[in-house]
């Protein structure tokens, strides 16, 4: 039948994959009766469950992630009756947010977050992932009052439900402090990353992701507030036990080691920012591309760099 629907050219196959016609998508729609439209919509469901690649925040996973993104940005989050349908949707967001497309991401992650609040409640485990990945697409589209605001009412029905070491209460933690310190309250943000750093240290082990996660964070708050060797100190530390974990390209190693690089030059230490800071960009050209926002971050950190050393050496 897809051959015939092909050769008709009602749509286009390639790579294993099927292609119809928006008047197609419209006509073959408007026929189905309510059974089969749930059938359809059951159906859509497995087949973008079956299709997940993998963790998104992976570099190794980002070209398998081109195939199901238009088919999880497509299906209606009302229309979702599974956790894992649900977390296909999320992870495809987290996806684009990673690879600097934060708008479409915010709008499908609204969408899912209404219908859970609706469907599910506020304290079910979905809605609480959903307003999780939400508070990001705030921050990440600069609405930064809304992400905190969003974030707390997160981390106290997290506290409420888990209690204050559970991995997804520290997980929210970390968020809320992300947005806090994006807003210029730094000081609440360092404090409440050094209490999640200590929880996560005690709870998983000190090499696990999140508390990486957090050790970089904290690092990045200590600098905000003036205490830059400690920042230093710390986050040297952190960026050889990632590099260790995550390898030397993976974005979060690459996110320490531009904050050191940073740290670094603040204390003087300038030909070690800049190989550091070249490192990072080379790392980021081979691994996002030239016109990823992080990668056009290291060429202006590169750049103020170069500004230092040429006025240290006049």
């Amino acid at each position: 039948m897809v051959e015939a629907i092909a050769r008709h050219s009602l749509a286009r196959t390639q790579n294993g994959t099927v292609q119809l016609h928006r008047l197609t998508q419209a006509v073959v729609a408007d026929q189905l009766t309510a059974p089969q439209r749930e059938d359809a919509v059951r159906h859509a469901e497995a087949l973008l469950t079956a299709a997940y690649p993998g963790t998104p925040g992976e570099p190794r996973w980002w070209s398998a992630w081109e195939v199901p993104i238009p088919h999880a940005l497509a299906v209606d989050p009302a229309c979702l009756t599974t956790s894992r349908g649900r977390d296909v949707v999320l992870h495809a967001c987290w996806y684009l947010m990673d690879r600097g497309q934060p708008l479409p991401a915010r709008e499908r992650l609204q969408r899912l977050y209404d219908v859970c609040l609706q469907q599910l409640g506020p304290d079910h485990d979905d809605t609480l992932k959903a307003a999780n990945d939400l508070a990001r697409a705030y921050n990440d589209t600069q609405d930064h009052e809304r992400a905190r605001a969003l974030d707390e009412d997160t981390l106290a029905r997290l506290r409420r439900l888990y209690g204050d070491d559970h991995p997804d209460t520290l997980a929210s933690a970390h968020n809320l402090a992300v947005g806090l310190r994006a807003r210029g309250r730094h000081e609440e943000a360092l404090a409440l990353d050094e209490k999640t750093l200590e929880v996560q240290r005690r709870v998983l082990r000190v090499e696990h992701p999140a508390t990486l996660t957090a050790a970089s964070n904290l690092a990045a708050d200590l600098a905000e507030v003036g205490r830059v060797e400690e920042a230093v100190v710390l986050g040297q530390e952190t960026l050889e036990v990632r590099r260790r974990v995550l390898g030397v390209e993976h974005p979060d190693t690459r996110l320490t080691a531009s904050n050191l690089a940073a740290d670094l030059a603040e204390v003087g230490r300038v030909e070690e920012a800049m190989v550091l800071a070249q490192e990072t960009l080379e790392a980021r050209r081979r691994v996002l591309g030239e016109g990823h926002r992080d990668t056009l971050t290291s060429v202006d950190a590169l750049e103020w760099l170069k500004g230092l050393q040429d006025g240290e050496e006049a």
